[in-house]
């Protein structure tokens, strides 16, 4: 799946899980597994080792290994480990930074839904050595979905997202809110959409919601709607601070932002005040961010 296609054809046939066998890359191991049994789906598994190496879980392995296991009952980031460590490295196509290695794999297997844990450096940590999860989410070319270090619960057996929030600022160029609105209608969730904006006018809380509501709509291709209608908030604040605060309040079990992509691409990780990045370091819940279109494919 490409990220132009028509909305109503979105599916998750093939997903990517990278992992580095950590504490936090465990409960993304369980969210893949989740969403690979629910939509019968095609798993690859990446453990980039460097710029030089890497080595890939194809999807019959993956299927083999993990079928008829319950995703709480064993330490299925081990069992994957276990199964990694027997297989020979292979050289990237081509060489360069890790988020390089993963979206020639992306773009090479038409992979429709990354998965991957973030450490959640903030901070200086993070300026001085930039968040390796950002650098993906804004240069892959598919959605990806971040399990930060604040995810923590995880339920197998009652497994879905109930409560959905959509960040946006109606940007043309977003896909994040098609992708919401369609995960929304699959999930039968009830979809949240916050705009958070800076500067207060002189609008009554109604007039600012039927402007989002308006905005929304037009942001929808033809033909998707929202299987429920949606709970439009306004924040006035910084943007991360604002998505934070309605996430405290609403506690939802999915994020929804949209990530740019800005030149050059070596610096993305670096930017302090990126409200992805923060979003998805802070989080209690996972975050998809849907990184936006190309504007020359917009023409």
């Amino acid at each position: 799946m490409k990220l132009m296609e028509p909305a109503l054809s979105l599916s998750l046939k093939n997903i990517l899980l990278a992992t580095d066998f950590s504490g936090c890359s465990a409960v993304a191991v369980k969210y893949a597994l989740a969403l690979a049994r629910r939509n019968s789906s095609n798993v690859r598994t990446i453990h980039v080792e460097g710029p030089d190496s890497y080595q890939l879980l194809q999807p019959e392995a993956f299927s083999i290994a993990f079928r008829g296991l319950q995703s709480d009952s064993v330490d299925v980031a081990g069992h994957l480990n276990t199964l990694l460590s027997g297989l020979p490295h292979q050289a990237p196509v081509n060489r360069g930074q890790i988020w390089q290695v993963v979206s020639d794999v992306i773009t090479r297997n038409e992979i429709d839904l990354l998965v991957l844990a973030t450490h959640g450096r903030t901070g200086m940590t993070r300026i001085i050595s930039g968040s390796v999860a950002e650098d993906i989410f804004r240069n892959v070319t598919c959605p990806v979905l971040t399990l930060g270090p604040n995810v923590k619960g995880f339920d197998p057996e009652n497994f879905g997202f109930r409560k959905i929030l959509l960040a946006t600022d109606f940007d043309k160029h977003s896909a994040a809110p098609e992708y919401a609105t369609w995960l929304a209608t699959d999930f039968k969730a009830d979809l949240s959409v916050v705009n958070v904006v800076r500067h207060y006018e002189e609008k009554t809380e109604e007039v600012y919601r039927a402007e989002s509501a308006k905005k929304f709509q037009a942001s929808l291709p033809a033909g998707l709607n929202p299987w429920t209608r949606p709970n439009f908030l306004t924040e006035f604040a910084n943007p991360a601070d604002g998505i934070m605060d309605v996430a405290e309040r609403i506690q939802p079990d999915l994020i929804v932002v949209g990530a740019r992509h800005p030149e050059p691409a070596q610096l993305n990780s670096h930017i302090l005040w990126a409200t992805a990045g923060r979003v998805v370091s802070e989080a209690k819940c996972p975050v998809l961010t849907v990184r936006e279109r190309d504007i020359a494919a917009t023409f």
